[in-house]
């Protein structure tokens, strides 16, 4: 699957050169190396005794996939990824906040009709802070 231009840029100008991919809620998250290794250190605190915590593990963390993009930007989803994504035809790609997602697009469709009809009813996250000055996070 060839990445979008800019992701590869992005990816050429950091010093990451591999994305994790990991199945969540109906689509793959995708993560920069170095950040996937961030994550991975606060997931080990999580109690492997914890039913709930250890089927998170089990579900996002173990079967996550390194991928590396060839010299024309393309990756290479592995199997189990893409059957549990249900990627068999278009896809979309999403990028936002240093994070990539990727989407059949049926599925894409209507998971953000689903997110944007709970915005319509619940509203936004108005006394949410998403920007912690002090984090100089990684972007794609």
């Amino acid at each position: 699957m060839p990445l979008p231009v800019r992701l590869r840029d992005g990816l050429d100008a950091s010093s990451d050169t591999r994305l994790v991919l990991a199945f969540h809620d109906g689509g793959l998250m995708g993560f920069v190396e170095s950040r996937w290794t961030k994550m991975e250190r606060r997931f080990a605190g999580v109690s492997i005794f914890d039913r709930q915590q250890r089927n998170f593990l089990l579900a996002f963390v173990a079967g996550a996939c390194e991928v590396e993009p060839d010299s024309q930007g393309r990756i290479l989803i592995p199997k189990l990824l893409r059957n549990r994504a249900g990627l068999t035809g278009d896809c979309v790609v999403v990028s936002y906040l240093g994070l990539l997602e990727i989407w059949d697009a049926n599925r894409w469709l209507v998971r953000q009709g689903a997110a944007t009809a709970s915005v319509e009813a619940d509203g936004g996250l108005a006394d949410f802070s998403i920007f912690d000055v002090d984090d100089d996070g990684e972007d794609l």
